[in-house]
């Protein structure tokens, strides 16, 4: 019989799952998921696979909202960041504005 390469992605607890049972058998983690695989197969009945966990698609897609939502929130701050600086920036060149007897020339000081 040929061997085959796969590669797939599995829960974290899942994967500890798998880890515990190669622990408790000492054996490697390629070992034990084809153990539990060539097990869940060979079991007599029908076998029920369900999926009641959220899987990592539907996780990027929540990641994904909470990113859009982030985004919006940067912008927003970085919309009032804007309009401090203007605010700032307007307040200083009122400050920098001299006081009338300042703009006079020495020779019109002197009366």
């Amino acid at each position: 019989m040929a061997s085959m390469r796969c590669s797939f992605t599995l829960d974290d607890d899942l994967m500890d799952v798998i880890d515990q049972y190669a622990k408790e058998r000492l054996i490697d983690r390629n070992k034990a998921i084809l153990e539990i695989i060539e097990a869940g197969l060979s079991s007599p009945g029908k076998v029920e696979v369900s999926s009641q966990k959220t899987r990592s698609f539907e996780k990027i897609q929540t990641i994904r909202e909470e990113m859009q939502a982030m985004n919006k929130m940067v912008i927003e701050l970085k919309n009032e960041i804007r309009l401090m600086s203007h605010i700032l920036d307007a307040d200083r060149k009122n400050e920098m504005k001299g006081v009338p007897f300042q703009k006079k020339t020495w020779w019109r000081i002197r009366k």
